[in-house]
């Protein structure tokens, strides 16, 4: 079926560029506007107000009025002024930016819009403000956004699982979905060598993309081919021997075709005893434009990263034994062992975790007529990692420090084929502005995973639990041996070959109505998704399908009370099927029903001094229901067992509040905080009459019920925090004296942090990350060359990222640029 879709996907395409080239007549090369702008020469920005489509003594009359405003002639302006707006309103308008301000968005709309008309919140970071945070997991960027915490398992994922207001935006259970590239599923492992913004859109948006949490959704833009020819090269020196190389290239090709590459390669740093990892990534791009209705993108993205061996997170400790925690037996739910360096990594010298991913996209994009815009895209993704690890990471109970050696491979395959057609269609209805989007999807899933371990070696026996290698004493460093091996044809024990596939069928339309010259803008949209999908266990045969379909509405209004404030109030729900069968504690495994959530934000947007401060303050409320949480056991035989729990009902309720602000031209600053409760409200259904019960009165299945529903029931999400800040500036000097010189600095603050819903309070995080920067850009030749000095953690704070991933000791590094 993967094949199939691939070729379909490939052959529609081309069919399209064929019906639209006989259809159509030739049309010569011009740069069309797709809407109304002012030049602003205080602010410095150029914004968009419309997407009205002009004439060429249009597109004259007011490129000259631009050149007057900038005391320029046009034959001087820079090419990327001339082309304000590109073909495409699928493609967002980023050449509006002002530094760390974003005037527009795509992933709130599935078209260019901008973010003041959008009736929810969203925060968009630019490519000023990464290239600032010399960021190296998604996390470090998305941090900022408020409400937002990690959540990738170092154990089976990769570093992209995000939670936004308390809800992971991935599961492996549906097959490792977790951000989105350009609009489509993205791969669960990236960095930044191919992406020139990140957006995140709050609230649930099943509407606008499918299957996703309702938390939100991350979408990664990758960059593309620019019209005139830039070169940069990066290089990178840090902490504990980290070292770093990028390059950027673009230009044209021929006077129609465009290209890209950019490439790097990264050296992680050697603090972690044992750790080693390096990648490279590798990422062409092509846009073709033979018309200004016309325009073809492919693009490609290489990554790998081989870790030998990879960090785990230190062993920890379970829920108490009994069915109430006591002080002899405490609940040390998600609680590492104590005593243990910070350097410290439990992994052997034969340990390793090679991750890899191929992804193709291209798009066509068309212009049907004044009103339409169409495109049509194809998508593969695959997402490989191949895994080899000793030790346990669970203890087999809470007061022991002897670790059994377990030794396990395990690999996971993703692949992915999307095919979507969209159209983006506007009119001028007299009494109103009318915006409509409709769009169809198609997308073929796979996922595969196959695992084994090495048996437990009797001789070693079971007390306190065994093992196929001689047990570690965690107090004792002398019998911490790393150099053993157990042969891949010795892992026999604990076998998995499990697959998925999944298809998914969507149709989805919104109307935008625009009353007043815009000032009442009011949403209604609708997306009708139907999922199959079919599990196999190759080991035993057993096969189990499930089916599952919703309709998933959004509504949305904006009103602005003035040019400097809004009004906005939305509601959305979200919906995300079962594919993969989760255990079940009686043993039993099952499909989990479809997760469906609910949600609504009301809040207030401002733009004020001319466009140099934009902010948004948002309350916003989610229930979410049927969501399966994980809770990982370990047995005396030192196995480790996922259990699925299907929890009755989750909420999120709390504010959001960002700041975006070029204070004066030298000077930009951004800020977030978010208050959030975010727990389990029900746990099994009825958590009220079984928390009633006396447990002195319970049978053995009673008693492991109550216990389960008295640690979950009114917990709090994983990883949740309810209070969390960010801030970030950065000040260029303009004086004689002081030019070419920046400064830039911040802080992430986290406040009583959970690890685990059931962790003890005394688990909870709370921390400040400091960060710092400090460069000097000059020019040689017409390049400039800059130098940065970046500080990150300054205050060498220990602390869990997600509840099984480790924090990064404090970093300095050097980086150096150049561009032609």
């Amino acid at each position: 079926m993967k094949d199939c879709g691939s070729q379909f996907g490939v052959g529609w395409s081309i069919g399209l560029v064929f019906v639209f080239s006989v259809l159509r007549q030739p049309l010569t090369m011009a740069a069309e506007p797709g809407g109304d702008f002012e030049a602003d020469s205080q602010a410095g920005r150029t914004f968009s107000t419309d997407l009205k489509a002009a004439d060429d003594a249009v597109i004259d009359t007011r490129l000259s009025e631009q050149a007057d405003e900038a005391g320029r002639d046009v034959a001087d302006m820079d090419l990327l002024e001339l082309v304000n707006v590109k073909v495409s309103p699928f493609d967002v308008s980023s050449q509006l930016d002002s530094g760390y301000l974003a005037s527009n968005s795509v992933s709130g709309s599935r078209f260019d819009a901008p973010i003041s008309d959008l009736p929810f919140a969203l925060q968009a970071f630019t490519e000023s403000f990464i290239k600032d945070q010399k960021p190296r997991d998604i996390f470090d960027i998305a941090r900022y956004s408020p409400g937002v915490t990690y959540r990738s398992n170092d154990f089976n994922e990769g570093n992209a699982n995000l939670a936004i207001r308390g809800f992971a935006v991935g599961s492996l259970a549906g097959g490792n979905i977790h951000t989105l590239r350009d609009g489509v599923h993205g791969p669960s492992i990236l960095d930044f060598t191919n992406i020139s913004r990140l957006e995140v859109v709050k609230g649930p948006a099943s509407f606008l993309y499918g299957q996703v949490a309702p938390g939100g959704i991350v979408n990664v833009i990758t960059k593309s081919p620019q019209r005139r020819f830039a070169a940069a090269a990066d290089a990178r020196y840090g902490s504990y021997g980290e070292y770093r190389f990028d390059v950027d290239v673009t230009g044209p090709a021929t006077k129609n075709l465009f290209y890209r590459l950019a490439a790097s390669y990264d050296q992680d740093m050697h603090y972690w005893e044992p750790y080693d990892a390096h990648s490279w990534n590798i990422s062409p791009s092509l846009l073709w434009q033979p018309s200004d209705r016309l325009s073809v993108s492919v693009k490609y993205e290489n990554f790998e990263k081989i870790e030998e061996p990879q960090l785990m997170q230190k062993p920890g400790y379970n829920t108490q034994a009994g069915v109430l925690p006591t002080a002899a037996d405490p609940n040390l739910s998600g609680v590492d062992v104590p005593g243990l360096p910070d350097n410290w990594n439990s992994m052997a010298y034969s340990d390793y975790r090679h991750s890899h991913t191929h992804n193709l996209s291209t798009w066509i994009d068309f212009k049907a007529d004044e009103h339409w815009n169409l495109r049509t895209g194809y998508s593969h993704l695959e997402y490989d990692v191949d895994a080899l690890f000793t030790g346990n990471l669970g203890m087999s109970n809470n007061t022991t420090l002897m670790q059994g050696r377990r030794v396990r491979q395990q690999a996971y395959s993703n692949r992915d084929d999307t095919i979507e057609l969209q159209g983006v269609g506007k009119y001028d209805l007299g009494f109103a502005s009318l915006r409509l989007l409709l769009g169809g999807q198609y997308i073929d899933r796979n996922f595969h995973r196959t695992a084994g371990q090495a048996p437990n070696d009797p001789a070693l026996g079971s007390n306190p639990t065994a093992s196929p290698l001689p047990l570690w004493d965690l107090g004792n460093p002398n019998t911490w041996n790393r150099h053993t091996a157990i042969p891949l044809s010795r892992l026999t024990t604990s076998l998995t070959d499990e697959n998925v596939n999944a298809v998914d069928k969507s149709v989805y339309g919104s109307s935008t109505f625009g009353f007043f010259d815009d000032r009442l803008l009011l949403l209604a949209g609708w997306r009708w998704t139907s999922t199959e999908s079919q599990y196999t266990n190759r080991l035993t045969g057993q096969a189990q399908g499930a089916t599952a379909s919703a309709v998933t509405p959004q509504y949305g209004l904006l009103f602005k009370l003035a040019p400097e404030w809004s009004l906005f109030a939305s509601y959305a729900e979200s919906f995300v099927p079962g594919t993969f069968p989760a255990n079940n504690l009686d043993g039993s495994t099952s499909i989990p029903r479809p997760t469906e959530g609910w949600g609504y934000d009301v809040g207030i947007k401002a733009d004020w001094f001319d466009g140099r401060l934009s902010s948004t303050l948002t309350y916003f409320e989610i229930l979410n229901k049927n969501i399966v949480n994980d809770m990982a056991l370990t047995n005396s035989a030192g196995g480790i067992t996922i259990y699925g729990l299907q929890s009755g009902e989750q909420r999120s309720r709390g504010i959001e509040w960002d700041a975006t602000a070029k204070l004066t031209d030298d000077w930009q600053l951004y800020l977030s905080y978010s208050y959030m409760d975010a727990r389990i409200t029900e746990f099994s259904g009825q958590d009220h009459a079984i928390l009633a019960q006396d447990p002195g009165t319970l049978d053995a299945a009673g008693l492991a019920n109550y216990k389960n529903v008295n640690r979950f029931h009114n917990a709090p999400l994983q990883m949740s925090a309810p209070h969390l800040a960010n801030l970030w500036t950065r000040y260029d000097f303009s004086i004689e004296a002081l030019r070419g010189l920046h400064l830039g600095g911040g802080v992430n603050l986290v406040f009583d942090q959970t690890l685990l819903p059931d962790s003890p309070a005394s688990s909870r995080q709370t921390y400040a990350l400091l960060n710092a920067l400090i460069g000097y850009t000059w020019e040689v030749g017409g390049h400039s060359m800059s130098v940065d000095l970046m500080g990150k953690n300054l205050l060498d704070e220990q602390y869990r990222p997600s509840q099984s991933s480790r924090s990064r000791p404090r970093e300095l590094m050097i980086n150096f640029s150049v561009k032609f």
